[in-house]
């Protein structure tokens, strides 16, 4: 059942994200900010710290060449971004206790790296077209945000679902 279930909810996950990230960016007093989700990413975390982390391995990079040929931005930055969330989040877990406060806490600190990464990477290739702090402004604050909300309405269905279907 878990081998059915687990790469579903990823699924289902996958294309909410890309509806979610379809609407935005919004403009706001002129300036566009970009609200962009990452439950996928947050699926991939739970898995490895209430389940098992070598599937979290798995999916983490059967979605992440998903995305990166989904999104087709740079090739490598969704696998590898993937793979390095999950094997952090499997050590830190070995080091701190499984509370509700410090998962939101680590999604938000994760998907704050993941951003950073993504920035880093178009930056080091010269296709970032906007400074750090403006990427920062209309970026990073407006992800977190959304995703914060998203952690809050999403994590404990998840854990629902794993719990009831996933032994």
């Amino acid at each position: 059942m878990q081998l059915v279930i687990m790469p579903l909810i990823a699924l289902v996950l996958f294309y909410m994200d890309s509806l979610i990230n379809s609407i935005w960016p919004v403009t706001i007093l002129g300036t566009e900010y970009f609200f962009k989700s990452h439950l996928l990413l947050m699926f991939l975390l739970i898995i490895t710290v209430y389940k098992n982390p070598k599937i979290a391995l798995i999916l983490g990079v059967l979605f992440g060449v998903i995305s990166d040929v989904y999104f087709g931005t740079i090739y490598g930055i969704y696998l590898f971004g993937f793979i390095i969330a999950i094997l952090l989040m499997d050590q830190l877990f070995k080091v701190f206790y499984k509370d509700l406060k410090m998962m939101i806490v680590l999604f938000l600190g994760f998907i704050l790296i993941f951003e950073h990464f993504y920035y880093l990477v178009l930056a080091i290739l010269g296709i970032a077209h906007i400074g750090y702090f403006t990427f920062i402004w209309t970026h990073v604050l407006p992800s977190l945000l959304i995703n914060f909300i998203l952690i809050i309405l999403v994590f404990p269905f998840i854990l629902r679902i794993l719990d009831k279907y996933v032994k």
